[in-house]
């Protein structure tokens, strides 16, 4: 073994008994004390929701040019604090019907400035008919040491250590005065999700009248609630089907749609003829507008093993996902899956550019027809031109936020 592998192993092993014996640590935290009538732990059923993007975060670091990273989740280190305060509690998956007598929804932002990690800890608690008994924040600041990998473990537990002590000295909830009668399913999403920051974003479009809406599946993954933008309006939308097989899912808004996309009857793709694609890509960076770009069918196909798709040269961004690929006749072509990563190819020399796939529309009316959604063909039209494609597309077109 290497000097440097050793180091590792050396690192890590220490790494991971630090959190062990963090465990045994006194759960309090420092200069806390619990009044004679309460005890820990407690028999309340707190189910606390995390959301799904930071339940598995890990620190991970380097020595010695290698990489290692500490052995607790975020969630396995909430885990290990909430037992010792509650000890029925447990952490609730989103589609869940175990129950609750409270919900305690954690929000955690982890940052590291000024040589130190900081972990604010945002909740809230709500009782079984969705009232929001607490909410608040708590703040820990631990040193970025490199030679210590858990000292983001450490500040996690710490920062839990305040929010749980906080739901028990301010609730004092027990088994008896708060049952367990709670389901996640009986709460609105918006009362336990953040919504002030989305998880994910991405593209959709109206594919009928009734206000129903098209975009890829991995758009929706792990979200806890949905909303679609289209201008100033900004609509709930629930998933009522979905494919990974395909990357295509469908959101109800349960409002009529100004504009829809038609599908071109007989899906038959001229090679080279021009397409426009619109989207919302880099939500956080650029403006909330639709991004219009326009470009050609580069290839019938997409790439080596795939099947359904075809690759067209209208540049994409992150966030494009799920937008329409449409015709100069104001049909839809396709919709936006993937890109090629072209950073594998800058050690070769070489720089691929516009490289885009999309799901070809015959798949997504075959995918449409099996779950019942209406959707229109037209006969194609052949005196279509630039305007009557961006106007299609534009119509249509809605911006997607996935919240947790």
């Amino acid at each position: 073994m290497s000097v440097n592998r050793r180091l590792l192993a050396l690192f890590v092993s220490v790494g991971l008994a630090s959190i062990a014996s963090g465990a045994s640590n006194e759960l309090l935290p420092p200069g806390k004390s619990l009044s004679k009538d309460l005890k820990l732990p407690s028999n309340a059923i707190i189910a606390v929701y995390l959301p799904a993007a930071k339940r598995e975060f890990r620190l991970s670091t380097s020595v010695g040019g290698l990489w290692g990273m500490s052995g607790h989740s975020f969630e396995a280190n909430i885990k290990g604090v909430l037992q010792g305060y509650f000890a029925p509690g447990f952490v609730i998956d989103a589609g869940a019907d175990t129950p609750f007598g409270l919900l305690l929804a954690i929000h955690p932002e982890l940052k590291a400035e000024s040589g130190k990690f900081r972990t604010t800890l945002s909740y809230r608690v709500i009782d079984p008919a969705g009232k929001v008994l607490l909410t608040d924040q708590q703040v820990d600041l631990a040193p970025m040491r490199q030679l210590n990998i858990n000292d983001l473990s450490k500040s996690w537990q710490r920062a839990a250590r305040l929010v749980m002590y906080d739901v028990l000295t301010r609730l004092q909830p027990d088994a008896g005065k708060y049952p367990a009668v709670g389901l996640l399913k009986n709460l609105k999403p918006i009362q336990y999700v953040d919504h002030d920051k989305d998880t994910a974003s991405g593209t959709g479009f109206y594919i009928n009248a009734a206000g129903q809406v098209l975009t890829a599946a991995h758009v929706l993954d792990d979200c806890a609630l949905v909303e679609v933008q289209r201008d100033e309006q900004i609509l709930a939308a629930t998933p009522v089907a979905q494919s990974h097989l395909v990357d295509l899912a469908v959101l109800d808004t349960a409002t009529p749609a100004p504009h829809f996309l038609p599908l071109r009857k007989g899906y038959e793709i001229t090679l080279g003829e021009a397409v426009t694609n619109v989207g919302f890509p880099l939500q956080k960076i650029l403006a909330a507008t639709p991004n219009l770009t326009r470009g050609n069918v580069s290839s019938r196909g997409a790439l080596a093993g795939s099947v359904g798709q075809f690759q067209f040269s209208a540049p994409i961004q992150p966030g494009s996902s799920g937008g329409p690929v449409v015709s100069d006749g104001g049909e839809l072509l396709g919709i936006t899956v993937s890109t090629l990563a072209t950073n594998k190819f800058i050690p070769a020399g070489a720089l691929p550019q516009n490289v885009n796939f999309a799901l070809d529309a015959r798949y997504a009316a075959m995918f449409l027809q099996r779950n019942n959604i209406a959707f229109t063909e037209v006969e194609p039209n052949a005196q279509g031109n630039i305007h009557i494609a961006n106007d299609a597309a534009l119509g249509s077109v809605v911006g997607i936020s996935c919240f947790q």
